[in-house]
């Protein structure tokens, strides 16, 4: 093996480790990189770097973005955090600088490459599968073993564009290939809808839809493309429909009229809330002795009876329609005990119906919000709250940023200021907005040229741009919107990894 020969193996090496890396090891992430820059200063090649730098100098304005965010130092005073901040976000000057002065990988190559990932992410499905089959689980999050359960559905959803992309442009013509393909992207789909991440549920239902779009428009057979059309349009009416039912089914009052001085079977009156909550299709607060509740439940379950299994308890009988008294806890069965002892609230969060439970989880803190000024139980609450300081902040630091490395600390001085009542939750979490937080930090100029880093291609380099591309780009900006994706360590490495390779690479995918 002569040693350019050696170099271009390691490069690829390299890259699918940093690739497998993504959805199972922040460790092997950083070795991954670390390994593939000495490989890149070892291959002492400038010359023909230089010249695949001339021939994909567009690229060139993806490690630039480390320098235009580097504008952010200005008003930098503690130089720790802003050290640590400007050491973490490396990989946007060195992964696009390496990928860009490469030899382009070829059609093998990148099915190796995409292909690994894909396999690592349905690893990681299937360990995270077993986990929570295996340990008790407050929260479905917890299920997410390696990396956070909204980035690892981020490489659940690229991974099933990647293993659509080869089911439908297959290397050669091995059917049992295609089969494997199609295999997997099913048990990829599966575990997204069980491990119920909302956002990469509705990521993939808009990339879905783009890609029919894209079917009908490059379709040039016209019975075909009305085909695709009006099987679009029942699809999209069918999930308007489903969505509707469980929100009115979720609201629908289903209780009759109370009878305010009925008892209870043992003799004691019931409480009735003024202006109940509807939760489940019944009034949260109608029906409910307490007394009876806790002496009900000292005697089917050894769990102390605190505020919170109070409240538990009481949501929990109500999703199932059952009046709150001590009859109605005598009916619980063995197994509803431990899922409210397991803080589970509502039935319908343990019964098939992942896109339910997600939605009702909504509504209830939409309307606990509404009638207690709460912000609980629901996380979109709680970032529209996160948006609301961060904006704050901008309007006072909107031209320089208040300094790289110290936006999370004025995000929580803000809350503080505005008593707001998620900072205990959310204190030092960021804004949970991607373009947000790049303008807290660095400023209005950073921000800007993020934007346009992502809308640049598109303009400019149409031919390079692929459905994967596309399909790429739309999963980080849409998960960008609500979430700090690029502040996590496998957000920087899949968007600094995966999109040069993706436009510049990409002759053969």
């Amino acid at each position: 093996m002569t040693r350019k020969s050696f170099h271009q193996t390691f490069y690829l090496l390299g890259t699918v480790a940093a690739v497998v890396a993504l959805p199972l090891s922040h460790f092997l992430m950083g070795l991954s990189s670390f390994l593939l820059v000495l490989n890149w200063l070892a291959e002492w090649n400038w010359q023909e770097k230089k010249r695949y730098w001339q021939r994909n100098r567009q690229g060139l304005l993806f490690p630039a973005f480390y320098l235009v965010y580097a504008i952010g130092l200005v008003n930098v005073t503690d130089w720790g955090a802003a050290g640590s901040d400007m050491l973490s976000k490396l990989p946007f000057l060195l992964s696009p600088l390496i990928i860009i002065s490469s030899k382009p990988f070829n059609k093998r190559q990148l099915q190796l490459i995409f292909s690994s990932f894909a396999l690592a992410t349905l690893i990681g499905c299937i360990c995270n599968f077993t986990y929570a089959q295996t340990h008790v689980l407050e929260d479905y999050r917890q299920m997410s073993h390696f990396i956070d359960h909204i980035r690892f559905g981020l490489c659940v959803v690229m991974s099933i564009v990647f293993c659509i992309h080869y089911l439908l442009h297959p290397t050669g013509s091995g059917s049992i290939l295609k089969l494997i393909y199609l295999f997997v992207s099913l048990l990829l789909l599966v575990y997204l809808i069980y491990s119920q991440t909302l956002s990469g549920i509705l990521i993939l239902m808009a990339i879905t839809f783009c890609f029919i779009i894209h079917l009908i428009l490059n379709q040039k057979n016209t019975r075909l493309k009305w085909t695709l059309g009006g099987l679009t349009g029942a699809l999209l009416t069918a999930a308007i429909v489903y969505i509707l039912y469980i929100s009115y089914d979720y609201f629908h009052v289903k209780d009759p009229a109370p009878d305010t001085t009925e008892l209870t079977a043992s003799g004691n009156p019931y409480s009735f809330d003024d202006n109940p909550m509807v939760e489940s299709g019944h009034y949260l607060e109608y029906w409910v002795c307490a007394p009876e509740l806790e002496t009900a439940w000292a005697m089917r379950s050894d769990s102390d009876y605190n505020e919170l299994i109070a409240s538990t308890l009481c949501r929990y009988l109500n999703s199932l329609g059952l009046r709150k008294d001590s009859a109605a806890v005598m009916q619980l069965t063995d197994e509803d005990i431990r899922n409210i002892e397991r803080k589970t609230a509502n039935v319908y969060y343990v019964r098939n119906g992942h896109i339910r439970r997600a939605l009702y989880e909504t509504y209830f803190g939409l309307s606990r919000y509404e009638k207690h000024g709460v912000i609980t139980k629901s996380s979109l609450l709680e970032r529209m709250e996160l948006w609301r300081a961060s904006w704050q902040v901008i309007r006072e630091h909107w031209l320089f940023g208040v300094g790289i490395g110290q936006q999370r600390a004025a995000l929580d001085r803000q809350l503080e200021l505005q008593h707001s009542p998620v900072i205990d939750k959310r204190k030092g979490r960021g804004s949970h907005n991607q373009f947000l937080t790049f303008w807290i930090a660095a400023g209005i100029i950073p921000m800007l040229y993020f934007g346009f880093l992502l809308v640049y291609p598109f303009a400019a380099m149409p031919k390079r741009i692929t459905f994967v591309y596309f399909a790429f780009i739309l999963l980080l900006f849409l998960s960008m919107l609500v979430e700090d994706t690029l502040n996590a360590q496998t957000g920087r490495m899949m968007f600094t990894v995966f999109a040069p390779i993706l436009l510049f690479h990409n002759d053969e995918l």
